[in-house]
């Protein structure tokens, strides 16, 4: 399924399955709505975007074993990737030992991110990931769009909500 987004209704919302393989096309989604955006020398990494997005779904999909809500939106510096789920404990980056195998995903968080955090809602928590452009050349007149905030117990303007299944 190919999804082409228009995030000038910003944000952009959409329903991740409780199944881990709905991590890749989530990932997808999130970097095909980013490259809609057309931000050219704005545009962040789209590696760590897509990176930075798994990990977070993955982390919400395997703790939870529920649905998860992926929102995306651009605050006219930044991408903002947040991830809603049913989990209502704090999360925390961790350096992991070195022969672990799990629990990197918020050490990488940590790492690429411009900026990150996660914060309560009332029955789970939202973690968020910012990545900021590759250039600090001023936003192009297209792409400064407003900052909308995906919280509330009302689903976003814009929202679409989307199964990422296989």
């Amino acid at each position: 399924m190919t999804l082409r987004l228009t995030l000038r209704k910003l944000p952009y919302a959409f329903k991740v399955a409780a199944d881990d393989q709905a991590v890749g096309p989530a990932r997808r989604l999130v970097r095909e709505g980013v490259e809609s955006l057309d931000l050219g020398q704005q545009a962040p990494s789209l590696d760590d975007l897509e990176l930075l997005t798994a990990e977070l779904v993955t982390n919400a999909v395997v703790h939870t074993m529920a649905p998860c809500v992926v929102c995306i939106r651009w605050t006219g510096r930044r991408i903002r990737v947040e991830v809603t789920d049913t989990d209502t404990r704090d999360v925390e980056a961790k350096v992991p030992p070195t022969h672990d195998e799990h629990g990197r995903g918020l050490f990488l968080v940590d790492v690429l991110a411009a900026a990150w955090g996660s914060y309560r809602e009332l029955a789970g928590k939202t973690t968020w990931f910012e990545l900021a452009a590759t250039s600090e050349d001023p936003v192009p007149s297209g792409a400064a769009y407003p900052s909308a905030d995906c919280r509330g117990g009302q689903a976003p303007r814009g929202t679409v909500e989307a199964t990422c299944s296989g």
